[in-house]
């Protein structure tokens, strides 16, 4: 893979994150130029980390915090799909490696590998704006806010009804995000690297029948808020929300662009 720019984008919370950003910039080879965020090039030395507004022309994004920052690298390059590379510092790291230097070694080395993982595309009714959609990497969460209080949602699949549930919300997650809320939830663990699918995990449903359910990624999943007992949001990938009023449908389904994750040698997924 050629790397003659990469972006950096760093959680600017995490106490040694200066230490890491230097320790990452002296492993990055002469001649390879290093872009980042106002807030990420403040933490470099002078000159080191060029300024920019987005990473167009990246060859590679590596993201220095956890797997949420992970996800904000995601939602910055979406569209142009660069590869991106996650290192942990100190936090939950399923989707990252764990070892600066050997990671970013192995990196500039090639001794590392590219993963197309899924997104999932979900559209909003929008009113007199026009719909909207976004896109997520590990989930859109149906949840209500306050006091919990049980929600009403109809589903179907394909226009066929999958059913209705009373609850406290609904997950609906792609196979990355199995291991993330859906997995809390009590949803099933799904292979990404092998399966494209969607798991539908509802959130404290008042049913004993109700359990999570997997469904290929080819299917298209609505979801329609019957009735609300309190504000409701619909969250993407924990970093975007928005209301969802009575009577609005979501839909659920594949979205057009991957995210291209960049893992060592080595990686297993199990």
């Amino acid at each position: 893979m050629k790397l003659a720019r990469i972006g950096l984008v760093a959680n600017v919370r995490k106490r040694e994150i200066r230490d890491v950003v230097s320790t990452v910039l002296s492993l990055v080879p002469r001649g390879v130029e290093v872009c980042g965020l106002a807030e990420t090039a403040d933490l470099a030395s002078a000159g080191s980390v060029r300024r920019v507004d987005s990473f167009g022309g990246c060859d590679a994004v590596l993201a220095l915090g956890g797997d949420g920052t992970l996800l904000v690298a995601a939602r910055m390059v979406a569209d142009e799909e660069i590869p991106l590379l996650g290192i942990k510092i100190r936090s939950l790291g399923f989707l990252t490696e764990d070892d600066p230097k050997r990671a970013v070694g192995d990196l500039f080395a090639g001794r590392c590998a590219i993963q197309s993982r899924m997104r999932l595309e979900v559209v909003c009714p929008g009113g007199g704006a026009g719909s909207q959609s976004y896109t997520a990497l590990n989930d859109a969460v149906i949840h209500g806010v306050g006091v919990s209080r049980v929600i009403h949602l109809a589903t179907t699949i394909d226009g066929t009804v999958l059913g209705e549930y009373l609850a406290d919300g609904m997950i609906v997650s792609t196979p990355t995000g199995s291991t993330a809320y859906s997995l809390a939830a009590g949803g099933p663990i799904v292979n990404p690297t092998s399966l494209e699918a969607f798991v539908i995990t509802p959130l404290c449903p008042h049913s004993l029948s109700v359990r999570p359910i997997v469904v290929s990624a080819s299917e298209i999943l609505s979801v329609e808020l019957v009735e609300d007992a309190q504000e409701t949001l619909l969250t993407i990938d924990g970093q975007q929300s928005r209301a969802v009023g009575r009577g609005e449908t979501i839909v659920f389904r594949r979205g057009r662009k991957v995210t291209k994750l960049i893992v060592t040698e080595g990686y297993r997924f199990y």
